[in-house]
């Protein structure tokens, strides 16, 4: 099935984005990190930019899946991008989390 290939380039992307962003927000993390490190700023910063890129490939995702001519294919790749926006979403909670807490 050669559509998903591409969909597992996007795996392997999504999942370096979402891990990215983990480590960074780790660093703010006051539970985790008792010195909250002085690049906090670019840290946020960069954890922020790194959503921003998860959520376009999510987008570009969700064309290529809606573009399968293939009814089970097309389901199962829409099931992917529907579960990885789940995670990008709490992603996004979570970043809005420690930020507020890094701000208090």
């Amino acid at each position: 099935m050669s559509s998903s290939i591409p969909f597992e380039r996007y795996d392997e992307e999504f999942l370096s984005l979402t891990e990215q962003v983990t480590s960074k927000l780790r660093s703010l993390d006051p539970s985790t990190n008792s010195s909250i490190s002085k690049t906090a700023d670019a840290d946020i910063k960069m954890a922020h930019n790194l959503l921003l890129q998860a959520d376009d490939l999510l987008k570009q995702m969700g064309l290529e899946a809606r573009g399968v001519e293939d009814a089970t294919v097309k389901r199962d790749l829409l099931g992917k991008v529907s579960y990885y926006l789940c995670v990008n979403f709490i992603g996004i909670a979570v970043n809005i989390n420690i930020i507020s807490e890094y701000e208090d």
